[in-house]
């Protein structure tokens, strides 16, 4: 469900197909309560009140053992498991109110029901049209309560191939996260290898050019190469490396000024 919008599901339309079936139960317990009241209005609204109080008791009382078995703690298995789930106040309550509910429709059933050609032909004792028409209604309501519980269990508790599944993709994205951070300190130390290549290539260059004015076939090179690496030398020193005359050292030196 989105925050601000609200979302149909299945478990929502369980609900209203079971309060729907609850309706149709609540006129014929309704009836049969009245049967032991005073007649008149006073014993209708009292008997329609009791039949949906046993009704009412029905789905709130589904709704409880459904949350019940939502909430059973994973470490109970089988026999421990079934007792937690469904020997209870609320599965106890529950069969109480639908006893009531199948005997009120039962009575219903065989008070008003009528012969029907199919079962005449058939020969089918009207035994069976009662029960199918009256009594089956509230059994199906415990067989929605059941339906109902699965759902509210299979929304509770993950399916352990999926867990399986989640566990085995937080591994792999674990492991992914580490590989990107191997990729990156590698290709860090990469670049900083390629900074130093570059900045020792800068050397060489630059060394390597000196190197070539220093050792030049022109005097006057030589002696700019020397005065510009060694700035603080005596021209007597500079005419040394330059193989030149401390005149002629003088001069060139001079002319630069």
């Amino acid at each position: 469900m989105t925050k601000g919008k609200f979302t149909i599901n299945t478990n929502h339309i369980l609900w209203a197909v079971y309060v729907g079936l609850l309706a149709v139960l609540l006129p014929h317990t309704a009836w049969a309560f009245e049967q032991f009241e005073p007649a008149g209005l006073f014993g209708t609204v009292v008997a329609w009140m009791g039949a949906f109080s046993f009704e009412a008791a029905i789905a709130v009382l589904t709704h409880k053992l459904a949350g019940h078995i939502e909430r059973t703690p994973k470490k109970l298995q089988g026999k421990a498991k079934f007792a937690y789930r469904y020997l209870n106040a609320y599965a106890a309550g529950l069969v109480i109110a639908l006893g009531v509910s199948v005997l009120a429709n039962l009575a219903h059933a065989v008070e008003y029901g009528q012969s029907v050609k199919i079962f005449t032909a058939w020969q089918i004792p009207f035994g069976v049209y009662a029960v199918t028409f009256g009594a089956v209604l509230p059994l199906t309501s415990l067989l929605f309560a059941r339906v109902l519980s699965n759902v509210v269990e299979s929304e509770g508790e993950e399916d352990p191939m999926i867990a399986e599944l989640r566990k085995v993709i937080a591994e792999l994205r674990s492991k992914l996260q580490l590989a990107e951070q191997v990729v990156r300190s590698a290709q860090a130390e990469a670049n900083e290898s390629k900074l130093r290549a570059m900045a020792a290539e800068e050397r060489l260059n630059g060394a390597a050019e000196f190197a070539a004015r220093l050792f030049a076939e022109d005097k006057r090179q030589r002696i700019l190469a020397a005065r510009e690496q060694w700035p603080g030398l005596a021209s007597s020193v500079i005419a040394v490396i330059a193989s030149a005359s401390p005149a002629y050292v003088s001069e060139v030196l001079n002319g630069e000024k």
